[in-house]
């Protein structure tokens, strides 16, 4: 009360602690001999002191002397705060860097000229080369003790890229990082389109056949990476005119360069060569490209069947594959997705939703199936039991056809005969005509009800033989896949061309007992039935007795 000075008394700071914070962070301070107490007043932060700029606050100490608290308030205002950025490395702002190389870039945060280390702070850093995939570094780095460090990383930039860093409130800073350009190291080739690498002639282009091949090459650098902006120079070798749509292209980002060459008038081969323009020395060739007709020739029509003898005459359903197979002039299967349509005069072909197929490789085939209309006997111009398949294909250029037969054999062996085909056999029993001991060869022709031949994999068999025989190996002993013949054993679809007896032959030798002898006077006999089973179980039996003489 008389205004002197109090000593070592405790004071009490506060203020309203929305932007500030006081140190210490008890908020008291004891006064000193001048009766003097004193705090430090911050802001919470260097962002609150940043955004806070003009904001204006109170703060007010409290003391209690002779059991009486004084009070004295005072007001205060944000004022601006001194944040930079420093730029510590590169010294100087600029540096040089090696392609595919990393370099350490450091920012320090000054707040009124001196390194901010009171709390981390996160500094943000971007680049172009950055942005577009061709660098990388972290987009933002938290500080310690004030300063920021951020790798940079070169993928592949090839020019001077500016780095920026900035933060809130503080004027950004740059550093120049001049990347050197990846060197070319060398050229592969990448890929074909048509992928089968073939086109046809010009002319012959359609759909799924194209008159354009694209070769793909893709430029790599001494790191492995793919090379951008690299003009290559196309060559094409070939033994016969063929055009290249243009003869160089510049690289794009993916390191890739594509190279486009049209077909001429004639077949051939050939392969594309590129090579850097800069460097000529640097190359790579192409795979072979072919160039075919495209188109299919009759010499080159082939029909064929998975079985050309199935057991459909008395059976519905039985499933057989009708196949074709189509080639161009120049020996080349025709290009994909070539029409074919099927008809048949006996049973039926193809599917519900396609009466043909398209090819594959030159290639396709669809499903036959045993049914009515059957070639009965006596249809002018036709064999009973014989399909006719017909398949053709046309395209802009030509029209091809051809036809297979396909028998449709009875599921019993209704007509057996000697191999001459003049002796028949019956099934009530069949007497041979032997005068030697030696192995006495049976060969036996098996023949369906419309001397067709037996269903293919039917099989030939021996039961019942007596014990002085000894039956060996048959030949052979399934019925093989017998297309439509003349006598001389070449292929026909003429009825009236067509062999009588369509069916196969089968060799059984039987051996006689020891005790044969030619030139005894007494005759023994042996017996033994010979079985012709169809794939679907039906058997046909003929017996069979084989005399031989004996003292």
């Amino acid at each position: 009360s008389q205004g002197n000075a109090i000593p070592n008394t405790l004071v009490t700071f506060a203020t309203s602690n929305l932007y500030t914070i006081i140190s210490p962070s008890s908020g008291t301070a004891l006064t000193n001999a001048n009766g003097v107490a004193s705090v430090n007043l911050l802001p919470k932060d260097l962002n609150t002191a940043l955004s806070q700029i003009g904001t204006a606050d109170s703060v007010k100490a409290t003391v209690t002397i002779n059991n009486t608290p004084l009070i004295s308030t005072a007001n205060f205002q944000f004022g601006t705060a001194g944040v930079t950025l420093a730029l510590v490395a590169p010294s100087g702002g600029n540096i040089s860097l090696n392609a595919y190389d990393t370099t350490l870039l450091k920012v320090d945060v000054l707040v009124n000229g001196a390194p901010y280390t009171k709390e981390q702070l996160n500094i943000n850093f971007s680049s172009t080369c950055a942005l577009n995939s061709r660098a990388t570094m972290l987009p933002s780095v938290a500080t310690a003790n004030g300063r920021a460090e951020v790798v940079y990383a070169d993928k592949g930039c090839g020019s001077t890229d500016v780095v920026t860093a900035s933060f809130p409130g503080a004027n950004p800073v740059t550093a120049n990082i001049v990347v050197a350009t990846p060197v070319a190291a060398s050229l592969g080739f990448s890929e074909a389109s048509p992928t089968d690498s073939a086109i046809v002639i010009k002319g012959a282009g359609g759909i799924g056949r194209s008159e354009t091949a694209t070769l793909t090459f893709i430029a790599l650098d001494t790191a492995g990476k793919p090379l951008a902006n690299q003009l290559v120079n196309f060559t094409v070798n070939s033994t016969q005119p063929v055009t290249l749509q243009t003869t160089s292209a510049t690289t794009d980002a993916n390191g890739k360069v594509n190279a486009y060459v049209n077909s001429g008038t004639l077949p051939t081969t050939f392969r594309v060569i590129a090579s850097f323009a800069n460097l000529p020395s640097i190359s790579t060739v192409s795979g072979v490209i072919t160039v075919s007709n495209g188109a299919p020739t009759q010499t080159a029509f082939t029909l064929t069947e998975t079985s050309n003898n199935i057991e459909g005459w008395n059976i519905d359903n039985i499933s057989n594959t009708v196949a074709i197979l189509l080639a161009d002039a120049s020996g080349n299967p025709v290009v994909d997705g070539t029409p074919v349509v099927f008809t048949t005069d006996s049973g039926a072909i193809g599917s519900s939703a396609n009466g043909g197929c398209v090819t594959k490789n030159g290639f396709c085939n669809v499903p036959f199936r045993s049914q009515n209309p059957r070639i009965s006997a006596g249809t002018p111009g036709k064999r009973a039991g014989l399909a006719t398949i017909s398949a053709s294909s046309t395209t802009a250029l030509i029209n091809i056809s051809g036809q297979i037969g396909m028998f449709q054999s009875g599921s019993y062996a209704t007509n057996v005969y000697d191999a001459a085909g003049i002796t028949a056999y019956n099934t009530s029993g069949n007497t041979l005509v032997n005068t030697s001991c030696n192995v006495y060869s049976l060969q036996i022709e098996v023949n369906d009800l419309n001397f067709n031949p037996m269903p293919f994999g039917s099989k030939i068999g021996v039961t019942n033989a007596s014990s002085d025989l000894t039956i060996g190996s048959i030949l052979p002993a399934t019925v093989p896949n017998i297309l439509p013949h003349k006598a001389d054993g070449s292929r026909t679809l003429v009825a009236s061309e067509m062999a009588a007896h369509q069916g196969s032959i089968h060799t059984i030798p039987i051996t006689l007992p020891v005790g044969c002898d030619s030139t005894g006077g007494k005759v023994k006999t042996g017996t033994f039935s010979v079985t012709i089973t169809s794939p679907d179980g039906a058997v046909s039996s003929y017996p069979f007795s084989l005399p031989y003489n004996v003292q």
